[in-house]
């Protein structure tokens, strides 16, 4: 998948808000707009397809964010501004070990159905694009015994790297499917979200899986 198609989708979303948000001829039908603060956890598991067999791998993360969301009669449209941060570690060629953290930052584009509401209750059913961005990562770098030599320098650093240098994906385009509900004036959000391009760089693929809990305040 080129950068290209995300990006039309993006758009392709973008106008329809905008259609969805036009006023109506009767007042019973105008569209409510909500605006979301949330923070939540997440869980990220990375699936090396390697010669000797698939690698799981999962790291613990949170995120928070903002963004509005439309309502009109029984469907919805929102688009949220996250900032995310997630531990990781790895493995070279070379044997030597990353072990930190890598900030990014998500531009989810949801569309879905609300089945049931009330004055106090609403229940809502979702899916999405997500346009992941990998910006940096900071990282402790261990040097293998066969590489380590104190006489030229330590064996281990604390270093901020771009994601290409550790052959990270900078863009991602992820699917997300979820479920959430308001009560009253908070919002309970559970979402899964799966890569539809590979997680890094390498020769092999790396699929991408994600899981988040979220707790928003509605204004």
């Amino acid at each position: 998948m080129t950068m290209k198609t995300p990006l039309l989708m993006t758009g392709a979303f973008l106008v329809a808000m905008l259609v969805l948000g036009l006023p109506a001829s009767s007042s019973a039908q105008q569209p409510k707009m909500d605006i979301k603060l949330f923070v939540g956890f997440s869980g990220t598991t990375f699936v090396s397809m390697l010669e000797e067999g698939r690698l799981r791998e999962t790291f613990a993360g949170w995120q928070i964010g903002f963004g509005p969301r439309l309502r009109k009669r029984t469907w919805f449209v929102e688009v949220l501004f996250s900032f995310n941060r997630w531990a990781f570690s790895l493995l070279d060629a070379d044997g030597v070990k990353y072990a930190g953290q890598v900030n990014s930052f998500e531009l989810p584009l949801n569309a879905g159905f609300i089945p049931y509401k009330n004055a106090f209750f609403k229940l809502y059913l979702y899916g999405g694009l997500v346009n992941h961005f990998n910006t940096k990562l900071i990282a402790t770098v261990d040097l293998p015994e066969s590489l380590c030599d104190p006489d030229f320098g330590p064996c281990s650093a604390e270093v901020k790297l771009r994601p290409k240098e550790v052959d990270f994906a900078i863009y991602q385009a992820l699917a997300r499917f979820g479920i959430n509900f308001d009560l009253a004036m908070f919002n309970f959000d559970f979402n899964y979200s799966i890569s539809m391009n590979g997680a890094t760089t390498t020769s092999y693929r790396t699929g991408y899986h994600q899981i988040q809990l979220n707790l928003a305040y509605l204004f």
